[in-house]
């Protein structure tokens, strides 16, 4: 298959299921040996495959990490903080509710965009009309006249004309559609990390995408320290759950840091990825002695402002398709009005007096 990544909300529904057979207490193996349904499909011969390694002896994120590109890379980190604190049934809940989120989030993002592509596919149309339409008409016009030497018009001024100009265009939409499906799997599969670095200069995106990869390492944060985790554990666990570079990268010397005693605010002001709020936030928890609790209502505010600026990024993707499509528009209308500028009123009455007088001689 070309995605080979399991769904976000596939992976949300295997979390809660899981989950929920942890905290009742059954045996790791069989839960996800039950899971593989026979290993009929991808996610069976997954499931199969992290009930084996577990029934051999490897720990369950092991397990999760031998499935290649199959998992999220976060997703193993996620285990990794479950079983090291002994809470993996809560994990996998809170995990459960971070992917559905994903998946909400992404259904959203595709329902918002959907007119605004129909649009665009019914610009090609015309498009394409425009460029066979002069075909046929030249064609009728020397059934009535007889002349078949008449120079078929070119609406667009392209050079695009009759069913050698569809098939180029329509070489050039399927080009680049090939090339934005094909960007679009490597993204989905975990390839091509470095855009993200490119991605986040954006004024909007970039804005949420950090938003993001900072509410997930909140997010973890609190669960590792309410879980017993210590510090410098934490804090490299935290970071290396962010999907991003930028975030991961931190995540050794952060840890070293920690251990040499530096609050971990100060750490993570020195990083220069989080907010002032963020940073306000773990000083506060530090010095109260609720970092756990603190960080995790600031969670919930920071999970607010992710959707907010997700939808705002969603809203910026269905605005930049519509541009799209009223730019084409508006080029057609230019460049047939151009052109009929361009051969002057006096031609255009005369094309059409030609094939008046035509008919009056049928």
């Amino acid at each position: 298959m070309l995605i080979s990544r399991i769904d976000d909300r596939k992976l949300s529904i295997l979390c809660e299921r899981v989950g929920v057979a942890f905290e009742v207490g059954q045996d790791p193996y069989r839960i996800f040996e039950r899971e593989s349904g026979g290993g009929k499909d991808a996610y069976g011969r997954h499931m199969q495959s992290v009930a084996e390694l577990v029934r051999n002896g490897a720990t369950l994120a092991e397990a999760v990490e031998r499935q290649g590109n199959y998992f999220p890379p976060n997703f193993v980190h996620f285990i990794e903080v479950g079983e090291k604190t002994g809470r993996l049934d809560r994990v996998l809940s809170r995990m459960a509710d971070f992917y559905k989120n994903l998946a909400d989030l992404r259904a959203s993002f595709v329902s918002s965009i959907t007119w605004p592509l129909v649009q665009l596919f019914i610009g090609l149309i015309v498009v394409s009309v425009l460029i066979y339409m002069p075909v046929i008409m030249a064609d009728m016009q020397a059934a009535a006249t007889g002349d078949l030497d008449d120079e078929v018009p070119d609406l667009l001024g392209l050079g695009l004309i009759g069913w050698r100009g569809l098939a180029i265009f329509w070489g050039w939409v399927l080009g680049i559609t090939a090339a934005l499906t094909a960007l679009y799997v490597l993204v989905r599969n975990g390839r091509l990390s470095f855009l993200y670095g490119l991605l986040t200069r954006l004024p909007v995106v970039g804005r949420a995408m950090r938003g993001f990869d900072e509410a997930t390492f909140i997010q973890t944060l609190a669960m590792s320290i309410e879980s017993g985790v210590n510090a410098s554990e934490s804090i490299d666990l935290s970071f290396k759950t962010c999907s991003s570079p930028p975030f991961c990268s931190q995540a050794r010397q952060a840890h070293d840091a920690i251990r040499q005693g530096r609050e971990m605010h100060l750490v993570l002001q020195d990083t220069g990825l989080f907010s002032p709020d963020t940073i306000d936030a773990v000083h506060l928890g530090e010095e109260s002695g609720r970092l756990a609790e603190t960080l995790e209502k600031h969670f919930q505010l920071l999970r607010m402002k992710v959707r907010f600026a997700m939808n705002t990024l969603t809203q910026c993707a269905s605005t930049l398709v519509w541009l799209v499509v009223s730019s084409l528009l508006v080029f057609i209308i230019f460049k047939i009005f151009g052109r009929y500028l361009a051969l002057g009123p006096g031609a255009v009455d005369a094309a059409v007096e030609k094939v008046l007088e035509s008919r009056r001689g049928e």
